[in-house]
């Protein structure tokens, strides 16, 4: 289940991407690099959320996480799904640095003790994929967003196809080249 804490930083997190929008909207030579490289370091894949996001569901997010964190609302799986996503990404990410683009572990998970989790910004996050590098070396089909959606679906017991759709929105689409622009509310 989702902490108070994992839902108050999603809460965060959406009102960021709110906040990055409307400032492109009003200064449009504004550079929001530095925010949104903030942004992703503590939430992967929420770039694609503030491409993708329509400002009605947006906005929807936000109020259903205000009512679960005031208890006026219910804490939905998409919370659930959302946070222990970012969770398990920001582990896979920190384990992929690690590994330093070695195709395979080998050895690696050895090497991988705890002082040198100390050193990582999300060590917990780190931690959850110590016995599984090998897989985070060579993820399944180059993606790591897929390991992490598999291991998410294990976890959660819910279909991937379901589960990237609580996470990434209903007009969730597979990846393209993102512009690294925030794109401006409608």
């Amino acid at each position: 289940m989702a902490s108070r804490d994992d839902l108050a930083a999603l809460l965060r997190k959406y009102e960021e991407i709110r906040r990055l929008r409307v400032a492109s909207r009003g200064d449009p030579t504004a550079d929001p690099r530095d925010a949104m490289a903030e942004l992703a370091r503590e939430f992967p894949g929420a770039l694609r959320e503030a491409d993708d996001l329509p400002p009605v569901d947006l906005e929807a997010r936000i109020a259903a996480l205000r009512g679960a964190l005031d208890g006026s609302g219910a804490t939905a799986r998409w919370m659930q799904a959302t946070a222990r996503f970012h969770a398990l990404a920001r582990g896979a990410l920190s384990a992929k640095r690690w590994l330093r683009g070695r195709r395979s572990a080998g050895g690696a998970l050895a090497l991988l003790e705890e002082h040198e989790l100390a050193t990582h910004p999300f060590p917990e996050d780190a931690r959850d994929w110590r016995d599984d590098l090998a897989r985070v070396a060579s993820p399944p089909g180059g993606r790591l967003t897929a390991l992490v959606f598999d291991r998410l679906a294990v976890e959660l017991g819910a279909p991937v196809a379901v589960l990237r759709l609580e996470v990434f929105g209903p007009r969730w689409r597979p990846a393209r080249r993102r512009t690294g622009a925030i794109e401006p509310l409608d």
